[in-house]
């Protein structure tokens, strides 16, 4: 009877032992079975996380960028003479940071530099026969009116020359007959042929300074013609040569241009984030050469789901959170780029920092909006 106890106890701990080892494989073979989901995988991009804390806050990262960024170019053609900064090197605005050397330029600008002198030796020259040619009319001028006023002045005396003839030829017919009856004497009738013999001489003298005066007067047309032709002729090639001057400043003026432009200096005060070229390397027009960040204006950019553009507004006052810095920099959403990508679904938004310390452009943050 002992016996049969002993057995049948041990035939139910050996079941009870069996059913323990059966559960627990077959909850293991449960555990390991593959899990499958009609849900689909979603996309996330590294520059967009979207968590909810246990505030009930969203979080969306982003990057600290500068708000002018610029990469200088050649602005000629030429080999790279000398390069003043390299990465990391803090520039002033105006500072020369690349001299680029033009030596096909430089003799170019030298000729042409020459050829406006020539012409401007031109100008001179031209004023000069302007000037005298405007004399010589003048001195023509005043000569035809010398000769005219002779003539008139000649004109004048054989009028009057003229009148006293006649009257002296009177007194002499009138002596005349007088001696003839014995009332004058010869003396008297001497006297009046005198008389009327120096009033011809007069006449005389004042054709011929008339005469003279018509031939003065007409040399004098002569020069003052000439002199009118020269003055033309100075006054055209007076022209002519400041002409001359502007072409020969027109062709010189792009290539003085591109000599000053060899020096290539920063359009603002920032820090190289980038070197482009090397010294002695051969440029060509608008090739890179080191890229500008104005380190003293950042923002920060960061992607806002489609979902969440309504939390985000311009004017919107955010805390920014550098994973670099301890502590958070204000700022405020001063521009939403309003084209989402198709890839993300997602809109930029840009974040005016506060002026704050040890801030450089690439660091990683986030911040964080209401739910």
């Amino acid at each position: 009877m002992k016996y049969d106890m002993f057995f049948l106890a041990a035939l139910l701990a050996i079941t009870g032992l069996r059913a323990i080892v059966l559960s627990f494989f077959s909850n293991s073979a449960e555990s390991t079975a593959p899990i499958t989901s009609t849900i689909k995988p979603i996309e996330v991009k590294t520059t967009l996380t979207e968590k909810a804390s246990s505030l009930g806050r969203i979080s969306l990262n982003g990057t600290l960028e500068a708000v002018e960024t610029v990469t200088t170019t050649s602005p000629v053609m030429g080999q790279m003479k000398t390069l003043l900064v390299q990465e990391g090197d803090r520039v002033k605005a105006g500072q020369i940071i690349a001299i680029i050397d033009v030596k096909d330029i430089q003799p170019q600008r030298d000729r042409a530099s020459a050829v406006i002198s020539q012409a401007q030796a031109g100008v001179t020259v031209a004023t000069l026969a302007e000037t005298q040619a405007l004399a010589n009319k003048t001195q023509a001028e005043a000569q035809l009116n010398q000769a005219e006023v002779r003539q008139q002045e000649a004109e004048t005396k054989l009028q009057e020359a003229q009148a006293q003839l006649a009257d002296a030829q009177l007194n002499q017919q009138r002596m005349a007959t007088l001696r003839k009856d014995g009332a004058v004497s010869q003396l008297q009738l001497d006297t009046a042929n005198t008389q009327v013999a120096l009033i011809e001489a007069r006449i005389q003298q004042a054709k011929a300074v008339i005469e003279r005066a018509k031939r003065e007067i007409e040399q004098a047309k002569t020069a003052v013609k000439q002199a009118s032709f020269q003055v033309q002729q100075a006054r055209a090639g007076l022209k002519q040569a400041r002409s001359q001057v502007q072409q020969a400043r027109a062709e010189v003026k792009p290539k003085i241009a591109n000599v000053n432009r060899s020096i290539v200096k920063a359009p603002f005060a920032g820090v190289v984030t980038k070197q482009h070229t090397e010294v002695g390397a051969i440029v060509g027009f608008g090739q890179p050469l080191v890229t500008l960040e104005n380190t003293d204006r950042l923002q920060f950019s960061v992607a806002v789901p489609e979902s969440m553009k309504s939390l985000v507004k311009p004017g919107d006052e955010v805390e920014v959170q550098l994973d670099a810095l301890k502590h958070s920099v204000r700022g405020q959403v001063n521009q939403i780029i309003l084209s989402a990508n198709p890839n993300s679904r997602s809109f930029t938004a840009k974040i005016a920092l506060k002026k704050a310390t040890n801030l450089m452009p690439g660091m990683f943050g986030h911040i964080k909006l209401p739910e």
